[in-house]
């Protein structure tokens, strides 16, 4: 938890730093990049996870329905032998979700900047 919240300041200040140095559309163009790169990288990890969440679970008997739409609590019948493959897509599918999200953020940033009338 410590990693995520350094991550996380980390990569606010970088987001500050290249508003201060780089004109709106960099900052659009940038956005979208990442944003891009989020969706290709944790749209496949996350059905991935799943997957393997739906694999490991499924010899225990039927899942409840709608399983896929608050899968975390199955973790605890995850085996132990079974949790590291299935978590590995589940932090794998988070990163590309919190990729998404700081390109999101760049792109909010970077209209910002236009509407306010910053140079492009």
């Amino acid at each position: 938890e410590a990693m995520l919240v350094l991550g996380t300041v980390v990569t606010l200040c970088g987001v500050c730093w290249a508003a201060a140095l780089l004109p709106a559309d960099a900052l659009l163009y940038a956005g979208g990049v990442i944003t891009a790169v989020g969706l290709l990288t944790g749209v496949p990890t996350g059905f991935w996870y799943h997957v393997a969440l739906y694999r490991a679970l499924r010899r225990q008997g039927p899942l409840p329905q709608r399983w896929w739409l608050h899968p975390v609590p199955l973790h605890v019948r995850l085996e132990a032998s079974e949790r590291s493959g299935v978590l590995r897509w589940f932090v794998l599918g988070g990163l590309g979700f919190f990729v998404v999200v700081i390109g999101v953020a760049v792109v909010v940033l970077g209209l910002a900047m236009l509407l306010r009338g910053s140079p492009a």
